[in-house]
């Protein structure tokens, strides 16, 4: 099934033909398959192609499938290529070129990608499997474009999760401290909070925000000066109020240095940081204390040199992902992507950006809806990659 297609060696049993698999029990098997692998499907019966427009079945599928499967590179000038991860998952040719020709990619989760339009600013959600989109209201007063977008998807209380809360952060200017931050509510249709926020005199990675239950989590982008040391920031939404965490001190980060922060085992914020001098990536948990500030320890590390790569190397992105048991470590190392698994050393070359220092944007597989008022914006009957 490498090719995310039934064959002759792999095939699902529906029951026989006198004690057929119930609907439901049915919708349920077919809800950890991935929306690439579902799309192959759709033409087996009519029961699949009815699942396939059913809310609860997309909801569903995009809960059991909310993990890392490809990534995008975060450049408005830049057309692809897209970076699979999962061979079982795919997005459709035509979507990609629809998605980078019309706007900036400025977030992406569970497996909707939210892009601000170059002509209007106008943003956007949208499902690029499905070939679905949702214009989301204009943003309080004008838009940024180096804004950046973390999205927390609500509890019904049934693990199918399907509003959401949108945090959307921009720097006003370079040499500004303050960064505006609006909050949308997905269910409401509203923009709930308008504000200026204090995170520091250095810019911030808004591409790569980490969300740990209310509190969104951004890492400090080089100083240009000795005078800062880079730091993590922290914003609860919920309290509205604002945390800078200082790096751990044994971490003394250089300016050729790369840091990225990611979640480790769904529950503890991890910082990652490539030290050029030693090609070492070293990986540290932030452990709350009863009686102080938050402190970081060292759990792994890992050896670009080990791993062998043979001269000093350009890391300019690392980012975590976590499928079942298994935690990876993907990072670029000028312009090639690689995963490292953690728990088998395994190294794993996942392709080419085409370019030097391509941020990453995590991206995955699901038909999760964009909301209730979404429309077709391409066939999704097509080829999916």
């Amino acid at each position: 099934m490498d090719d995310g297609t039934l064959n002759s060696t792999h095939s699902i049993n529906l029951g026989s033909s006198d004690r057929p698999l119930p609907d439901n029990l049915l919708a349920e098997i077919l809800s950890y398959l991935p929306a690439k692998t579902f799309f192959r499907l759709l033409s087996v019966c009519k029961t699949f192609r009815q699942l396939s427009s059913d809310s609860h079945f997309l909801l569903s599928q995009s809960y059991h499938n909310n993990v890392i499967s490809g990534f995008f590179p975060h450049d408005s000038a830049f057309s692809g290529p897209f970076c699979l991860v999962d061979s079982y998952a795919g997005v459709p040719r035509s979507s990609l070129e629809f998605l980078f020709r019309k706007g900036k990619i400025v977030g992406s989760a569970g497996g909707l990608v939210f892009l601000l339009h170059k002509t209007d600013g106008a943003l956007c959600v949208y499902n690029p499997v499905r070939g679905t989109r949702c214009k989301l209201p204009s943003p309080p007063g004008k838009n940024c474009k180096w804004g950046g977008i973390a999205v927390r998807f609500l509890n019904d209380g049934d693990e199918v999760t399907k509003g959401y809360r949108l945090v959307y952060l921009s720097r006003h200017s370079v040499r500004s401290k303050l960064h505006r931050c609006q909050v949308y509510d997905s269910s409401a249709r509203v923009w709930t909070m308008d504000k200026e926020l204090d995170f520091g005199r250095l810019e911030l990675h808004l591409e790569h925000p980490v969300i740990c239950d209310d509190v969104v989590f951004w890492e400090s982008s080089n100083s240009f000066s000795n005078e800062i040391d880079q730091y993590v920031v922290g914003f609860d939404v919920r309290k509205e109020r604002t945390q800078i965490i200082p790096l751990p001190k044994e971490a003394a980060v250089a300016r050729s240095d790369t840091i990225g922060i990611g979640m480790w085992e769904g529950k503890s914020l991890c910082l990652m940081h490539y030290e050029t001098c030693t090609w070492v990536i070293g990986l540290w948990l932030l452990r709350k204390t009863n009686d102080g500030p938050p402190g970081w320890v060292r759990v792994h590390e890992v050896s670009l040199g080990q791993l062998g790569f043979t001269k000093p190397r350009n890391v300019s992105c690392v980012v975590l992902r976590e499928v079942a048991m298994t935690t990876s470590l993907v990072f670029t190392v000028d312009s090639e992507a690689y995963s490292y698994d953690i728990k088998d050393g395994e190294l794993k070359k996942l392709g080419s950006m085409g370019y030097s220092y391509p941020p990453l944007i995590p991206y995955s597989n699901t038909l999760r809806p964009c909301g209730e008022e979404e429309e077709l914006f391409v066939d999704k009957r097509r080829e999916v990659e």
